[in-house]
């Protein structure tokens, strides 16, 4: 190409005059230009006059494709309503941009725009390899500064390892600037056309709408995902991120009308699923017959009570304005509540010290290493097949779950949605009403979780923990000691009676490395020698958890040196998996060590989130030790709360609660958000839709539709009461029933 040929062109591409005269189907034969010099200058032309058209959605449908490629979640599912979805707002982004007549600031709009979207999609493929879920804006920075202040080296090394994804991402923001600077400026927007870029974009949104609606249409699992079973995770998952973010901000601010939707109501289960009871465990003879008065025959059954309050449902309904709880006033009133049995206050009046462990498994159950916590398995309730599901909001949501028994449907700010509204029918504030001491211990940063402010409000008078009365007891290195948090606290609660305490644990967290972590490297040479074979990370997460098992020692110890260990009932679950033993960058793992870990192959959530429950009581092992055993069925942090309330005697409503009492006759059942759920009769996957039965079980028919409803019913009923405030419809703030 001469010199002067392309002086021209570069004129042509720099003149608006020009170019107007350009941008058509024919040529100014005039020029001095050949028939290849004019071929280019043509194809040049024309893509610089459909840019501003296709440019954002394909850098949109580009952003959907990467994030699927660099995570290891299903690449093809959901894909093409994705994919429309993502065209949709790249016309969206470009009609935007279009709107403005100046291009400086058309130009700067865009720029904005495409790079806003980059950085959302890097950020959730940082979450996505850190915590295996897509998690919403308010929980990312809610909890960014907690994040980067608590564990900083992990922040960056997760920040240094994925480099390349955030150049990857950021992409079409460099070719958008650089194709619209001074030479070659192939997205400008003049006065003359703008008037038809306008109704072009406008018509191809359109068109994108509808197609949207018809594959929503002819796609079942596509349309439940959007709407009753949405949840950001797995939403964002099968319909795209950009679905899942437009549909957060709509249900956050106007709630899902969707999951007011009950199966009115629940099937009962059959008679094959009988639940399983406890061995040696006689009902109690009736009280008042004296001895010999009947021939010898045995223990006569005990006919148990219903743990149901009496609620006049039938007013509720019909003074319920409210369309949404007046649908739960219908669905709760149809169920029937569960029975109460012989565990029915066999810990009343007695101490209560709930834990939630930090990444606790019961891999780290031992005779040898843990002798302590193979005591309160071996020696109390011990829940084999127990499970605490990764909820999408890390340590909040399996906080939540345990302490309010139901699920976390907000990620992160259900907590604090709940903390502000009536929480009397958690255990602490249940039990703070009967005159219990109470309260709440961290080894953390105070300030996380906004656990400063949201504890107090579930029964716990005060909250501890470092920089508010905990700092220069525990030292503040990452991540602090179990056993200093203990010797801190349990001196300011062993002389009162009776006493209600919770501890949130933090010795348990990850990174797992012998330099990274101030726990793993302080126990490091516990082990003796037949552990080595182990790989550094295991290694690592089990001396992490030697904290815990020094913690737990002690305070055993000052129980029974104080002769209240018979009083006092301890309940330890865990927060979430140890998910910085996953494959990810963010933790500087080099591959799966789950399965490791776990002595298996980690493929579904059943799995993963697969871990045990422990309540212990010195009663357990004397006073009730006939009472005492291993519980194989199906548990989840959901039947923590019933199951506690109904052991230490306390009225409740069993009809309220997502989970269940587990000594109680209810079916077992554990579900997740994504609608997966596990009963003795086999796992569904809500993934793919599919079951799986448990070896040697005969499936009732219709088994998996019946329980499908349930788990909707379930799930939605965690979700109508956190959205609703809905226990302040039938209570007061004291607790006592509203007439």
């Amino acid at each position: 190409m001469t010199s002067r040929s392309a002086d021209y062109i570069l004129s042509i591409m720099d003149s608006r005059e020009k170019f107007e005269k350009w941008d058509r189907p024919y040529a100014d034969n005039s020029l001095p230009l050949n028939s290849a010099q004019l071929f280019l200058l043509r194809a040049i032309l024309m893509l610089r006059s459909l840019t501003p058209y296709i440019f954002m959605p394909l850098s949109a449908v580009y952003f959907e494709i990467l994030l699927r490629a660099f995570c290891d979640y299903s690449f093809l599912q959901g894909l093409p309503y994705a994919l429309l979805v993502s065209i949709s707002a790249g016309f969206a982004i470009g009609f935007i941009s279009l709107l403005f007549a100046s291009p400086k600031v058309s130009r700067v709009v865009s720029a904005i725009l495409l790079g806003s979207l980059s950085i959302v999609y890097a950020l959730q493929y940082f979450m996505y390899t850190s915590y295996r879920s897509f998690m919403t804006f308010d929980s990312i920075f809610f909890g960014a500064g907690n994040v980067i202040g608590e564990f900083t080296g992990v922040f960056f090394l997760a920040i240094l390892s994925g480099i390349h994804v955030i150049l990857a991402f950021m992409l079409p923001l460099a070719l958008f600037l650089v194709f619209t600077g001074k030479h070659f400026r192939f997205m400008n927007v003049s006065k003359k056309n703008r008037t038809r870029r306008l109704t072009f974009v406008t018509m191809m949104l359109i068109v994108f709408m509808v197609g949207n609606m018809v594959v929503l249409a002819v796609s079942e699992n596509d349309m439940a995902a959007y709407t009753a079973d949405y949840n950001f995770d797995g939403s964002s998952r099968r319909l795209g991120l950009l679905t899942g973010i437009m549909l957060d901000l709509r249900y956050s601010a106007f709630g899902n009308p969707h999951t007011a939707v009950f199966i009115v109501k629940d099937p009962q289960p059959p008679p094959s699923s009988a639940p399983e009871q406890p061995p040696n465990v006689q009902p109690p003879v009736s009280p008042g017959i004296p001895s010999g008065s009947l021939p010898e025959i045995g223990p006569q059954p005990v006919e148990y009570g219903y743990n149901e309050i009496n609620f006049n449902f039938d007013d509720l309904i019909d003074n319920e304005r409210n369309s949404r709880i007046r649908g739960v006033h219908e669905y709760v009133s149809s169920l029937s509540g569960s029975r109460q049995n012989a565990h029915t206050g066999i810990f009343e009046g007695k101490n209560l010290i709930l834990i939630t462990a930090e990444a606790f498994s019961k891999q780290v159950v031992d005779p040898v290493m843990t002798p302590t916590l193979y005591r309160l398995v071996n020696n109390g309730f011990y829940f084999s097949d127990y499970y605490q599901p990764g909820w999408g909001s890390s340590t909040s949501g399996g906080e939540y779950s345990i302490i309010t028994g139901h699920a976390p449907t907000s990620g992160v700010r259900s907590i604090r949605i709940a903390a502000d509204q009536n929480a009397s029918f958690t255990i602490g504030n249940r039990l703070q009403s009967l005159g219990y001491f109470s309260a709440a211990y961290h080894n953390g940063t105070y300030t996380y979780y906004n656990r400063n402010s949201t504890h107090t409000k579930f029964g716990y008078s005060t909250f501890s923990a470092l920089n508010n009365g905990m700092t220069g007891h525990v030292k503040a290195v990452w991540p602090a000691s179990d056993l200093e948090m203990m010797e801190y606290s349990v001196p300011q609660f062993i002389y009162e009676r009776p006493f209600s305490v919770y501890y949130m644990t933090i010795s348990g967290h990850g990174n797992y490395s012998n330099t990274g972590n101030n726990m793993a490297r302080k126990n490091w040479n516990a082990f003796p020698e037949q552990y080595d074979g182990m790989s550094s990370f295991i290694r690592a997460y089990m001396a992490c958890n030697l904290e815990l098992e020094y913690a737990l020692e002690y305070l055993i110890e000052v129980l029974e040196r104080a002769g209240i260990a018979d009083d006092t009932v301890i309940v330890l679950s865990t927060d979430h998996y140890p998910y910085a033993l996953e494959h990810s960058n963010s933790w500087g793992t080099d591959k799966e060590y789950l399965s490791e870990l776990f002595g298996y192959p980690v493929n579904t959530l059943a799995d993963r989130d697969s871990s045990a429950l422990i309540i212990w009581s010195g009663s357990l092992e004397n006073e009730h030790k006939d009472l005492a055993y291993e519980v194989s069925s199906p548990t989840f942090s959901l039947d923590i709360l019933p199951t506690l309330l109904n052991l230490f005697g306390l009225e409740f409503d069993s009809r309220l609660f997502s989970g269940r009492d587990v000594f109680s006759e209810a079916e077992p059942l554990v579900f997740w958000l994504n609608r997966s759920w596990i009963t003795d009769y086999g796992f569904f996957n809500g993934s793919n839709s599919s079951f799986t039965p448990a070896p040697d079980v005969t499936v009732p028919d219709d088994y998996v539709s019946r329980i499908r409803n349930i788990v909707n019913n379930r799930i939605n009923l965690s979700t109508a009461i956190l959205e609703n405030d809905y226990f302040n419809t039938l209570f007061r703030s004291d607790g006592s029933v509203r007439r």
